[in-house]
């Protein structure tokens, strides 16, 4: 029998504007939401189960919302929430340095998913239960807001990954797997803890994922051990990867996805942009062949995940199978 059999995974989309890299209060378009009819169907052709996180900026246009109807209107979709806190009221500021969520007092975070939920509710008739922050700015300011507004799941968290850099959190030493949290400690696991944290899948392509971690980390903090990382990193032993079809080809989500569940892992998530539907609008997909290439690689992963006996699941069907565990 497969090992992939009866592991659990889950597709999430940040649902949302088009406008890759700006910071700015006002001005956004939302050209990429029309593409997610053809989306919802490559899903629906493999069984795939995905949960869509929206933003405000769909939720303010009114051929976004009719799509977005569609969609939401589809067997095994979930639409939970996503926040760019630079163009959601309250405004506190625009720019790159109001851009994580974290940064912000729990109150204006409030503030904000109280925004998006009423959008949520008011245009899809949807009461979100999933969250993910944007450009994955989490922290306790966040957790403790979602808490407040009865949100069960974060998954916000990309561990190995650290975003100090950008002005974020770091995630280098975060939980890998599914974990319960209380508010104020967003990356400590407590056994009865308010919210429950479902991590993006990044992980390693062979090896002990902490070890890897570890050593990658401090190579890259080591000014004359830096230039190894890129050799290392084709060896196999320090190859990080994202589970998605935006940075990740069909065959390396897949030795991702074994390489997790060698090392244990029983849920994993795979994740992606609306706006990379668009080319042009990110980094990922800047022609129509890009496109081509990107859905080809989404169709192969998805394609490999139902052959080989994954349960496509929402993320509130996570959180189910856990909290009944």
């Amino acid at each position: 029998m497969s090992h992939e059999r009866g592991v659990g995974i889950a597709v999430t989309i940040d649902t949302e504007e088009d406008n890759w890299g700006s910071y700015s209060q006002y001005g956004e378009t939302t050209r990429n939401i029309a593409h997610l009819g053809e989306l919802q169907d490559l899903f629906d052709k493999w069984g795939a189960r995905p949960t869509y996180l929206v933003n405000r900026a769909p939720l303010v246009d009114c051929d976004a919302v009719e799509m977005l109807g569609r969609v939401a209107a589809r067997p095994g979709v979930e639409i939970g929430a996503h926040c760019h806190p630079w163009n959601t009221p309250p405004y506190t500021g625009a720019g790159v340095e109001y851009s994580m969520m974290g940064g912000l007092s729990a109150e204006v975070n409030r503030g904000k998913l109280q925004e998006v939920g009423a959008r949520l509710e008011s245009e899809l008739g949807v009461r979100p239960r999933a969250f993910r922050a944007g450009r994955w700015g989490f922290g306790a300011t966040v957790a403790q807001a979602l808490a407040l507004e009865g949100y069960a799941i974060d998954t916000s968290v990309t561990p190995f990954v650290d975003w100090r850099d950008a002005g974020g959190p770091d995630y280098g030493y975060a939980p890998h797997e599914p974990y319960r949290f209380n508010p104020g400690a967003p990356l400590v696991p407590a056994e009865r803890g308010a919210l429950l944290e479902l991590p993006t899948t990044v992980g390693f392509l062979g090896g002990d994922f902490r070890r890897a971690a570890k050593t990658r980390r401090r190579l890259e903090a080591t000014p004359l051990l830096r230039n190894l990382v890129g050799p290392i990193d084709r060896l196999g032993f320090i190859a990080k990867r994202w589970l998605s079809p935006e940075n990740s080809t069909a065959d390396t989500m897949i030795r991702l996805a074994h390489s997790c569940v060698a090392a244990g892992q029983t849920y994993l998530q795979a994740t992606f942009h609306s706006s990379t539907l668009l080319p042009g609008a990110t980094p990922f997909v800047r022609t129509a062949d890009d496109r081509a290439e990107f859905l080809h690689r989404l169709d192969g992963f998805l394609s490999w995940c139902s052959r080989s006996g994954f349960e496509f699941l929402t993320l509130s069907e996570i959180e189910a199978r856990l909290s009944e565990r």
